[in-house]
């Protein structure tokens, strides 16, 4: 099974210079609760993923302002990113960061370039993925 075979394409993104307040709106209307941090949606070069959660506990919890702190300040850097022909049969995720127990497992999948091409929630669902948390 490849991540080609399963990903969501062209993936909903937040550039990096938007806001947390910006990017909380885009996952209200969509419905989403993570999205990958891109240079830009143009290029869509992949820098991060921001969550939900993450926008609640960095950003607002930390009492910044919403409306200018930039996504980017928060952004993610331990999601696993694989490519489009990744085999996934058999993939471990390990999750070791024992002080974040909240992490939300995802893959981010990129082309040769680093552009963001596919998403893929909630791997933990799907079966050949294996979640190792220590």
């Amino acid at each position: 099974m490849l991540a080609r075979e399963i990903m969501i394409p062209e993936p909903y993104v937040a550039a990096a210079g938007a806001t947390s307040a910006e990017v909380a709106l885009l996952m209200r209307a969509k419905d989403i609760s993570v999205v990958p941090v891109v240079d830009n949606p143009k290029d869509r070069r992949y820098l991060g993923t921001i969550s939900d959660r993450d926008i609640v506990m960095e950003c607002v919890a930390a009492g910044h302002d919403p409306k200018t702190c930039k996504v980017q300040t928060h952004a993610r850097q331990d999601t696993e990113v694989v490519t489009l022909d990744t085999e996934l049969e058999g993939y471990k995720i390990e999750r070791l960061d024992e002080k974040d127990t909240h992490i939300r497992s995802t893959i981010v999948v990129v082309d040769g370039n680093k552009r963001v091409v596919g998403f893929i929630p909630h791997p933990e669902f799907i079966q050949g993925i294996v979640i190792v948390r220590e």
